[in-house]
C-alpha cells in the first residue's frame, strides 16, 4: 500500500513541480549574508542528533560550527533524512532539493570520498576527507578471546543492524557459514543493549556508531576493525560536498578544514564525543 501511495505522490510532484535543480547560494552571497547552511543527517549518533529533545549536537555539528567560526560565518543546519542511497542524499541536500521542498544546503558533511562515487555524481564536488570510518567488532572478552578471525561465530552469536555492510559481510562470509548466528536488530542501539545484557557475544558495525551505541559500557567490550570478512572496502574516508557550481565555497572550506586538522581541532572534536580519531591517512596502516 505504501509503495503505491509513494508512487502517487511522486507523480503528482512531477506534474506540479518544475523538476529543475534548486539554486545554490553563491560564495559571495554567503559571505555577504554572514551565514552558511550545512546539511547533516537526522538521528545519526554520534555525528548528529537531538538528545532528549535538546539542541542538535554531535561530531559533524561541532565540525560545521568550527568551520563556520574560522570563516566568521553563522551556521544553520538542514537535517537530512537518509534516502535509499547517498546519491539520493546528495541530490536532496546539495544540488536539486527534495521534490516536496526545493531547498538545498550550501555544504553537506559526512559524504564518502571515493573516486567512482564522485564520478557518478557530477553535480557535486566531494572534497576534504576528515575521518576514516571502518567496520569494527566489539566483543565480550569472556566469550571471545583476542582473535583475528570470524571462526568464533560458528558457535557464538553476533549482532548487526539489519541491511548494513556488516550484515552483508557476516551473512555472506564463508558461503553463509555464520548465518544462523548473525542476529539482526533494527538499530545498533538495540544490538548494543543485547551485548551488554549477555544475549549475544559481539556486535559489528561502523566503528563510531558501535562506540556511540555502547556509550559508557564501551570499556567492557574491546573493539577493533572487523577481522577476515573479505570486505571489498573495509574502510572509507568521510568528507564534504558542495554543488558543482559552488566550487569557490569548496576551496575556502577545504583550506579551513586543513587548518583545523593540522592544529588538532578535528581530533579534539572526536575525542570530546568519546570517539578515537582515525585520520584519512591511516588507510593501509
Amino acid at each position: 500500500m505504501k509503495r503505491w501511495a509513494g508512487l502517487a505522490v511522486g507523480v503528482l510532484a512531477a506534474l506540479l513541480g518544475s523538476g529543475g535543480a534548486a539554486s545554490a547560494t553563491s560564495y559571495d552571497d554567503i559571505v555577504a549574508k554572514g551565514e552558511m547552511v550545512v546539511a547533516v543527517y537526522r538521528d545519526f549518533p554520534p555525528f548528529s542528533e537531538h538528545k532528549a529533545g535538546a539542541e542538535l549536537s554531535g561530531i559533524d555539528v561541532d565540525l560545521a560550527k568550527a568551520i563556520g567560526k574560522r570563516m566568521k560565518l553563522a551556521v544553520t543546519f538542514m537535517e537530512l533524512t537518509a534516502g535509499e542511497s547517498v546519491d539520493d542524499d546528495l541530490r536532496n541536500a546539495v544540488w536539486k532539493g527534495h521534490y516536496l521542498e526545493r531547498r538545498v544546503a550550501d555544504l553537506m558533511i559526512h559524504v564518502p570520498v571515493d573516486r567512482a562515487f564522485s564520478l557518478r555524481n557530477p553535480n557535486v564536488v566531494i572534497f576534504a576527507p576528515y575521518y576514516r570510518e571502518r567496520i569494527a567488532l566489539a566483543r565480550n572478552p569472556e566469550r571471545i578471546g583476542a582473535t583475528d578471525s570470524v571462526e568464533a561465530f560458528a558457535e557464538e552469536k553476533i549482532g548487526v543492524e539489519i541491511a548494513t555492510m556488516a550484515d552483508v559481510a557476516l551473512t555472506s562470509a564463508q558461503g553463509g557459514r555464520f548465518v544462523a548466528n548473525v542476529v539482526h536488530f533494527p538499530s545498533l542501539d538495540k544490538a548494543a543493549h543485547a551485548l551488554v545484557a549477555g544475549e549475544i557475544a559481539a556486535v559489528a558495525g561502523c566503528e563510531t556508531e558501535v562506540a556511540a551505541a555502547l556509550g559508557d559500557q564501551a570499556k567492557r567490550f574491546p573493539m577493533a576493525p572487523a577481522p577476515s570478512l573479505s570486505l571489498s572496502k573495509p574502510g572509507w574516508e568521510l568528507g564534504l560536498a558542495v554543488k558543482d557550481s559552488n566550487r569557490q565555497l569548496g576551496y575556502a572550506v577545504d583550506d579551513v578544514l586543513t587548518a583545523l586538522r593540522t592544529d588538532g581541532t578535528v581530533a579534539a572534536i572526536f575525542r570530546q564525543h568519546g570517539i578515537p580519531y582515525v585520520s584519512p591517512e591511516s588507510a593501509g596502516q
